[in-house]
């Protein structure tokens, strides 16, 4: 049944999707919207976009839609839902924006907090966390905050904020944890076990064990035994195991793993199998164990995450137990032929620890040459290691040039700034840090944000020792800009003390801080000729854009007659696409008319 009036029929475009009907929702908003604007519709239209599962479309519909309504935080909100569903990693950023332009937005907030957490950035999420529960104080809101209190090394804040009157009493796994990381062992398994009794669930009950044990040390291991015969449960049965490790029970302990590999293959329980074994001295079972393991690793599709802690404990082991020369014989034999960078970076390793550096070195070049990341950190920190700065900066910066992943960028910045003083031997490098990682300023994490101060802080301090005030002055504002709200070692009190030092040694008081100069839009500085070249515009897209800047305005009708194809909104979302790529806006999408999208061209 048609509607009778636009707003019956915005009523029936609400149901249909309240219902779940996206298709038939979609399809009865474009037809209203062919009559009037109505920004209710938009928004509905591009959610039924994504609820459908039409990303890409629902994204270039959002982003237009963020373009002519900044102001709307739902937008941006909508927009990183978006993104976030694609892997983008830009989501953070929308959400951020969303939280910005309205504050009390929940569902933003909690759609912020929890992107944060996904990330594991729980520092960045504590200001929101604490936002919400000031607002809300939803239950969710409190366990979360919690958490992410105790996970960032505040568990005494969390447990007063649940013992507060203020606070939502409840019970809660999150609340145990932050007692046991107090020390509160008693109350911590008293409140898991409260909590089990409730839930019956195996990590709250192995929260509860594990509380037990802290806050007894008479506790007896057999009561992990009897509870495995009714719950076997592969994180007590590990738990069980160290315990049994802690006080040296390796008999026992190894006959328990035995019964955990048997639930659960994980190369980690297989590891400390061979650990154990080691530790009872019975070498021949360890180093079968431990080469079964290593071959199995290697002989996988894709070798596990633990391939690294393996090759190690197999070296160390090999290095304690096996006559010199041995050693490295067999090493060489079971791990150094396979071209799998772990394989050669731990057998660089070796040869490090045997002293034969000039091996060392060719080993790490391999690794290098196998895998620019993932065998260039290690390579570039060998080099420092014997003090050659010149090819670790060489490395770094051709690591720094050719990542691509936010993920690989963070990994990167953790190995630079984790030793300070080296970077401050490589001004060149400290720069170009600070450059790739400003491109990517609003999708930083607390982590990597704090990375960021730290080059700042080295780039002050090098700046300082030549007496660049100016540049000084500036890298410590930066590094103040970008610190996050919770650091763990770099402080707002370092870039002070360097700017004090900054205004006693500065014979004249010159400013730092600048008005802003405006600066034209990207593709005002770009000729057309050269935009189709950057962006790699199929025949299609060429033809659109010259069409475009030759009329300004066009409707959907007028690009379907040019290409003679029906296929017109497909082709300018993806010129949009590649545009929004190279950071500028040529095509903005002006609403429907009786001729279908109505486009206009916003560039030069």
């Amino acid at each position: 049944m048609t509607p009778v009036t636009a707003d019956d029929g915005k009523k029936e475009a609400f149901r249909l999707y309240s219902e779940g009907r996206y298709r038939e929702s979609l399809a009865l908003c474009n037809r209203l919207l062919e009559s009037a604007r109505d920004p209710a519709l938009e928004i509905l239209a591009a959610t039924n976009l994504f609820s459908w599962g039409k990303l890409e479309d629902a994204e270039v519909y959002f982003r237009d839609l963020a373009r002519r309504m900044p102001e709307s935080s739902h937008i941006h909100s909508y927009l990183a839902k978006v993104l976030e569903q694609e892997g983008n990693d830009s989501a953070v950023a929308e959400y951020a924006a969303a939280v910005r332009l309205d504050p009390g937005n929940q569902d933003a907030l909690r759609s912020y907090a929890a992107s944060l957490i996904a990330r594991k950035d729980e520092r960045g999420a504590l200001p929101v966390l604490k936002r919400l529960c000031t607002l809300g104080q939803r239950p969710d809101d409190l366990r979360y905050l919690t958490a992410a209190l105790t996970r960032t090394g505040r568990a005494e804040e969390a447990c007063a904020l649940n013992q507060s009157p203020k606070g939502v009493k409840l019970k809660s796994r999150e609340y145990a944890e932050a007692l046991c990381a107090t020390g509160r062992y008693r109350e911590a398994a008293d409140e898991a076990q409260g909590l089990y009794d409730e839930t019956h669930d195996p990590a709250t009950l192995r929260l509860c064990l594990a509380a037990r044990a802290r806050a007894d040390p008479a506790f007896d291991p057999g009561t992990y035994a009897s509870v495995l015969k009714e719950i076997p449960d592969p994180g007590i049965f590990l738990d069980y195991v160290n315990l049994l490790q802690d006080r040296g029970e390796y008999l026992r302990a190894l006959a328990t793993v035995k019964k955990l590999i048997a639930l659960d293959k994980k190369p980690q329980h297989r590891l400390i199998a061979c650990e154990l074994s080691a530790a009872l001295g019975d070498h021949v079972n360890a180093l079968a164990d431990y080469e079964s393991l290593i071959r199995d690793e290697l002989d996988a599709p894709c070798p596990s995450d633990a391939l690294r802690q393996i090759l190690s404990s197999y070296r160390h082991y090999m290095m304690a137990q096996l006559p010199k020369g041995e050693d490295l014989e067999r090493f060489l034999a079971r791990v150094s032929g396979d071209t799998n960078v772990i394989c050669l970076a731990e057998t660089a390793q070796m040869y490090c620890e045997l002293g034969e550096v000039d091996m060392a070195r060719s080993w790490y070049y391999r690794a290098y040459r196998a895998d620019y990341l993932n065998g260039g950190l290690p390579y570039a920190e060998f080099l420092a290691s014997l003090g050659n700065d010149r090819e670790c900066e060489k490395v770094l910066l051709y690591i720094l040039a050719n990542v691509g992943r936010l993920a690989d960028l963070s990994r990167v910045a953790a190995a630079v700034t984790k030793n300070e003083r080296t970077l401050l031997r490589m001004r060149r490098l400290t720069g170009e840090l600070i450059r790739r990682m400003e491109e990517r300023r609003d999708m930083l994490g607390s982590d990597d944000r704090e990375c960021l101060a730290v080059a700042y802080r080295s780039a002050a301090t090098d700046a300082l020792s030549r007496e660049d005030f100016a540049a000084c002055m500036e890298n410590c504002l930066c590094g103040i800009d970008v610190l996050p709200a919770y650091p763990r070692e770099c402080r707002t009190d370092d870039f002070l003390i360097l700017v004090h030092r900054t205004k006693e040694q500065m014979l004249t008081d010159s400013p730092v801080i600048k008005a802003p100069r405006s600066e034209k839009p990207a593709a005002a500085r770009q000729s057309v000729e050269a935009l189709t070249e950057v962006m790699a515009l199929s025949v299609p897209e060429q033809k659109i854009l010259a069409f475009l800047v030759a009329h300004k305005r066009a409707s959907e009708t007028d690009l379907r007659r040019l290409l003679g194809t029906r296929r017109v909104a497909g082709i300018v979302n993806i010129l949009i696409r590649k545009a929004k790529a190279q950071g500028i806006m040529l095509l903005e999408k002006k609403g429907m008319s009786a001729e279908g999208e109505v486009y206009e061209y916003c560039g030069a």
